[in-house]
């Protein structure tokens, strides 16, 4: 196992080779300052480091967990689809030949057939509450057995961290740099909701590293076929 000092250079590291990919200063700016500082990154890439199967970073933005995870030295396949086609514009400009996908597409209309491992970042706010219910059940059936979806929002419970987080995003929205939609924050039960637990192994920890934000981590792992499963299939 890389010991913590090691660790920590390896992400610096990480984090300047994908800034470097980008071409506009203030963007670069951004991406840096946005990997060193949000620890959702480093989370996701212990999470699916040893996995072989394909990656859908669903809410991509202009593609930081994707190229995190090429600059940390993860192989595997890796799409990622956003509404916002400026963004996907910038993600695509950066890849160059990374072997990195990145598509528009709006998640409120049918998503392209996958299956693997799926990461759904700050997004489910931007979704009226049946959506995010549906959404939810659609990826988690893209993921197999052993396979995990990654989840990360702010749950609506009321504390101060959630209305400093709600704060933070209108700012953003007015700025013209997050989507500009009503916003719907999830509640924990809802999001837990289309995972059942005979299904999948449900973990919940904090992500909001030095933020005020009420960031919170979701995994939920599906569970592998059982032997008797397996007979009825």
């Amino acid at each position: 196992m890389e010991n913590p000092a090691a660790a920590t250079r390896t992400h610096e590291e990480a984090c300047g080779r994908v800034a470097a990919h980008f071409r506009q200063r203030w963007l670069r700016h951004y991406v840096g300052s946005k990997l060193r500082s949000d620890p959702v990154f480093a989370a996701a890439f212990d999470l699916l480091r040893d996995s072989e199967e394909p990656i859908l970073d669903v809410g991509c933005g202009v593609g930081l967990l994707a190229f995190y995870l090429r600059a940390r030295g993860c192989r595997q396949p890796i799409a990622g689809l956003d509404v916002d086609g400026r963004k996907i514009r910038q993600a695509c400009a950066a890849a160059r030949d990374s072997g990195l996908e990145f598509s528009e597409h709006d998640v409120r209309n049918a998503l392209p057939a996958f299956r693997g491992n799926v990461a759904i970042f700050d997004l489910l706010h931007y979704l009226e509450p049946a959506r995010q219910e549906t959404l939810l059940r659609e990826l988690g059936a893209f993921v197999p057995p052993g396979g995990r979806l990654v989840l990360r929002d702010c749950p609506r419970d009321g504390s101060l961290r959630y209305w400093l987080t709600r704060a933070g995003e209108v700012f953003a929205q007015t700025i013209s740099w997050n989507w500009k939609t009503p916003l719907h924050f999830p509640s924990r039960s809802s999001i837990q909701a289309a995972f059942p637990e005979e299904e999948f192994n449900r973990e919940e920890t904090p992500s909001w590293g030095r933020t005020p934000f009420n960031n919170r981590l979701f995994v939920f792992q599906r569970k592998p076929i059982s032997s008797h499963q397996k007979t009825q299939l």
